[in-house]
């Protein structure tokens, strides 16, 4: 069982609208969902263990995880057709998601997901730097 299916995709989106967009054809929700949860992992995989994640199936899936995952599926599936038919409040939930992933990653949201061990986390950001440049002095 996928962390995601057609019927959560159903939560954003009517069904007939899907079908619209996919010609009733449930492979192309598939690898919509696939590029969502590829997405996802490709954000915030370095902090949090996805696999644990996405192996999560009803009531125990995170919420707020699984109402960005849909977000990103549906702008997929528009994506695939003319983006000039892409509804405003579709990309609005698009560009929700994008900032939510970009401050799970951060650490500006405490999120209850599943972290990665500390000795086998990669791709943590190093930080280098100094106090900033002073300007020239005159005594």
């Amino acid at each position: 069982m996928a962390f995601l299916d057609k019927t959560d995709v159903e939560r954003g989106l009517d069904s007939y609208i899907i079908n619209e967009l996919t010609d009733s054809t449930d492979s192309i929700v598939v690898e919509a969902i696939a590029d969502a949860e590829a997405r996802v992992r490709e954000k915030i995989s370095p902090r949090y263990d996805l696999d644990t994640e996405f192996a999560k199936i009803s009531g125990a899936r995170d919420r707020s995880l699984l109402k960005h995952c849909i977000a990103l599926t549906i702008y997929y599936l528009y994506e695939r057709l003319n983006t000039r038919v892409l509804p405003e409040a579709k990309v609005t939930a698009w560009q929700l998601a994008e900032v939510w992933l970009d401050d799970v990653y951060k650490g500006n949201i405490n999120v209850n997901l599943a972290t990665n061990d500390d000795t086998t986390e990669t791709g943590w950001p190093l930080r280098w730097g100094s106090q900033p440049k002073k300007g020239n002095q005159t005594y």
